[in-house]
C-alpha cells in the first residue's frame, strides 16, 4: 500500500513552478553566441565553448544523480542553483577563452546536481500520494512554464543587449538569486534510499540496469540524437539569425517566440500524448521538426525565421513524453541516477554534434550544416519502432 503524503506534492509542485519561472529568466539566451564571438572572434571558438559546457555536463551527470539519490534531492538542488549562480560572474567577467571555460565548468557542474533531482523530487512527491499518474501532466506544466520565462527574458534581454551585451547577464544576478531561496521551501518527500552510500556503486547499479532494458536503451539511443542535433541548432541559432539578416534588437522578440511555441508544446504534451499514444507522440513531433528546419533554410528573412522557430512546439510535446517514459521504467532508489544518465547521454551528443556542426558550418556554411544535421534527425523515428508505448 503507498505512503499517503499530506499535501507534499502540491507544495513541490508550487515551489518547482516558481523556481522554473526563475530560472527561465535567463536576459543573455538571445545574445549568448554572439557575445561569446565578439570575444572569442570565430564560430569555431563558440562551438568549442558549448561542447566544452556539454562535455562537462555529461562527466558530472551520473555522479551527481547518485547524489541526490543518497543524499536527498533538496540538498543537491540548493547546492546546484547556488554553484550556478557563481558561474554567471565569470560569464560577465569574460573577455578571453579560459576564463568563458571556467564559466563553462562551473555552470556545468551546477547544471548537472539539479539535473534529474528536481523531476525526481516531483515524481516521488506524486508517488508518495499515489498520484504519480499525473507526472507526465505536472511535467509537461512545469515545461511549459520555462519556456514562458525565457520568453519574457529573452524580450528584456533583447532591449539590454541593444545597449550593451554584458547587460543581460548582469541582470540575470537578480532572478538567479531569487532562485536560491525558493529552493529552501521544498520539503523532501519520502522515498527509497540505496542501501550503502557508495556514489561509484550506486552509478554501476544504475548503469547495468540501463543496460538491461531495451526500452531504457532505445530511449537513451535516440537522445543522443535528438538533443545532441537539436541543440546544436538552437546554440548557433543567433548566427542564424544574423545570416537571416534579422537586426540584434528583434532576436529578443524571436526567441520569445521560439519558447512561446515550445511553452504551448509542452502544456499540450499531456493531452496530445493521451489521445494518440506517447509512441506517435514522439514519432510525428521528430518528423515535423525536421520538416521546418528544411522548409527554414531555402527562405528568407522573416518567413525562415517563423520556419526556424516552429519545430519549438514538437520539442515541447515530445520532452514530457520522454522522461514519462524513463520513469516508468526505474527503481525509486535509482529514479534521479538514471534520470542523470539519460542527461549525460543526450550532452554528450550535444557536445560532439555542436563542435562538429560549428566547424562544419566554418568550412561549408551553417546552412548546409543546419541540412545534415535535419536529414540525420529523420533517422530517429526508425530507432523508435523498437520502443514500447507504455501507459
Amino acid at each position: 500500500m503507498k505512503k499517503r503524503g499530506n499535501g507534499i506534492s502540491g507544495r513541490n509542485i508550487l515551489v518547482k513552478y516558481t523556481s522554473t519561472f526563475l530560472g527561465g529568466l535567463l536576459f543573455f539566451l538571445p545574445i549568448l553566441a554572439l557575445y561569446y564571438e565578439k570575444n572569442l572572434f570565430s564560430i569555431t571558438n563558440v562551438a568549442l565553448i558549448f561542447s566544452i559546457e556539454a562535455i562537462a555536463l555529461a562527466i558530472f551527470e551520473i555522479p551527481t544523480g547518485s547524489i541526490a539519490d543518497i543524499y536527498g534531492r533538496k540538498k543537491t538542488l540548493i547546492v546546484g542553483y547556488f554553484i550556478q549562480l557563481v558561474s554567471i560572474i565569470f560569464l560577465y567577467i569574460g573577455g578571453s577563452l579560459s576564463i568563458f571555460i571556467l564559466y563553462a565548468l562551473i555552470m556545468s557542474f551546477g547544471r548537472a546536481l539539479c539535473s534529474g533531482s528536481d523531476s525526481s523530487l516531483i515524481y516521488d512527491s506524486l508517488k508518495q500520494e499515489g498520484k504519480e499518474k499525473l507526472f507526465k501532466k505536472v511535467n509537461g506544466n512545469d515545461s511549459a512554464i520555462w519556456p514562458f520565462a525565457a520568453s519574457i527574458g529573452s524580450i528584456i534581454g533583447g532591449y539590454l543587449a541593444s545597449i550593451s551585451l554584458s547587460l543581460p547577464i548582469l541582470a540575470t544576478f537578480i532572478p538567479m538569486s531569487l532562485l536560491v531561496i525558493t529552493t529552501f521551501f521544498y520539503k523532501e518527500p519520502n522515498y527509497t534510499k540505496p542501501e550503502h552510500k557508495s556514489i561509484l556503486k550506486q552509478s554501476y547499479n544504475s548503469l547495468k540496469s540501463v543496460i538491461k532494458s531495451k526500452q531504457l536503451t532505445l530511449i537513451i539511443l535516440t537522445g543522443i540524437i535528438l538533443f545532441g542535433l537539436g541543440e546544436a541548432v538552437h546554440l548557433l541559432n543567433p548566427l542564424f539569425f544574423k545570416l537571416k539578416e534579422m537586426p540584434i534588437s528583434q532576436f529578443g522578440y524571436i526567441f520569445a517566440i521560439t519558447f512561446g511555441f515550445s511553452s504551448l508544446g509542452h502544456y499540450l504534451s499531456h493531452s496530445v500524448s493521451e489521445r494518440i499514444g506517447n509512441k506517435k507522440t514522439i514519432i510525428l513531433s521528430i518528423i515535423g521538426s525536421a520538416i521546418f528546419l528544411l522548409l527554414a533554410l531555402p527562405t528568407t528573412k522573416y518567413i525562415s525565421v517563423l520556419f526556424f522557430v516552429i519545430p519549438s512546439i514538437f520539442f515541447g510535446l515530445r520532452n514530457p513524453v520522454m522522461g514519462y517514459l524513463v520513469n516508468k521504467e526505474v527503481k525509486d532508489s535509482e529514479r534521479a541516477t538514471i534520470a542523470s544518465i539519460f542527461s549525460f547521454s543526450s550532452q554528450m551528443g550535444i557536445a560532439v554534434f555542436t563542435f562538429l556542426v560549428g566547424v562544419f558550418a566554418e568550412q561549408q556554411g551553417l546552412l548546409f550544416s543546419y541540412f545534415i544535421c535535419a536529414l540525420a534527425i529523420l533517422v530517429v523515428p526508425i530507432i523508435y519502432i523498437w520502443v514500447k508505448d507504455n501507459k
